[in-house]
């Protein structure tokens, strides 16, 4: 697994894990359930893009035309819950699926597909 740590202007850290069939986002404690992480610059858009296209060799972005393409939710069968991510004033807003895991948000390759053409749009 490989891991990453980006910060914000804000003193906000994300940690970004990669395992051979998703994307993981982290946050460093457990009990956050939302979080504002702010896009001061575009490193870690460009990191997620990278690794993207390592995980899953026949990476696209294209926009969201299902639901299960569109990014803004997603389900974590360890918790049994929804966990949630927005784009809002240049920043990426998620909404944990509990306040017992670091896991703020996990990406499939047709969900990044989606998210990575709403960033580059």
């Amino acid at each position: 697994m490989k891991e990453a740590i980006f910060n914000d202007g804000h003193g906000r850290k994300l940690i970004v894990r990669v395992n051979r069939s998703n994307i993981q986002i982290h946050t460093e404690e457990k009990q956050i359930l939302d979080y504002r992480f702010y896009l001061d610059s575009d490193e870690i858009l460009h990191y997620l893009k990278e690794q993207a296209t390592q995980v899953w060799k026949t990476f696209t972005p294209k926009e969201a035309d299902s639901f299960g393409a569109d990014y803004w939710e997603f389900y974590d069968k360890n918790t049994d819950n929804n966990g949630y991510l927005e784009v809002s004033k240049g920043a990426l807003v998620f909404q944990s699926p509990s306040d017992e895991t670091t896991l703020l948000y996990q990406f499939n390759k047709r969900k990044m597909e989606s998210f990575i053409y709403d960033m580059e749009s």
